[in-house]
């Protein structure tokens, strides 16, 4: 199990849409989601996708409000890892030396612990809930998955 993660709203909705918010448990040994990315969900953003995920998710960190942005918290606990979809927050992330994975490479990560069997329904599932992810992405995992 890897160390800890600070996690962010996309990849929390697009795991919810796959129902695999738990490889986070699995994965991470602490996850943490600051309470402004909470608050993003349980307003309900993309038609209540991930609220009840959150809502049961008794292992998931909730931090103190002031800490609102994954990089600034993962910065602040001396965290090394991200779990960011969108481009540039990456880039943000990567140029103030963290290590950012995003929620297709976090499944693929799955796959490899063998915590799943195939990663294709799974993008589907994110895809058909109104996730849109470039489709040379989607290849370049699903390739590396052998799939």
């Amino acid at each position: 199990m890897s160390k800890s993660i600070v996690i962010n709203t996309s990849p929390w909705i697009a795991l919810s849409l796959c129902n695999q918010t738990s490889l986070l448990n699995q994965l991470y040994s602490q996850v943490l989601m600051p309470t402004t990315v909470k608050d993003e969900i349980l307003v309900g953003g993309k038609k209540g996708v991930g609220v009840k995920e959150l809502n049961v998710s008794g292992w998931l960190y909730e931090l103190e409000k002031g800490e609102a942005e994954v990089i600034v918290l993962a910065i602040e606990k001396g965290i090394k890892l991200v779990l960011i979809d969108e481009k540039i927050a990456r880039l943000q992330a990567k140029v103030l030396n963290l290590d950012v994975i995003g929620t297709l490479g976090l499944l693929l990560k799955a796959k490899k612990r063998r915590l799943i069997e195939n990663i294709k329904p799974l993008i589907s599932s994110i895809v058909e809930g109104g996730y849109w992810t470039k489709e040379d992405i989607i290849e370049g995992i699903l390739k590396a998955a052998g799939e």
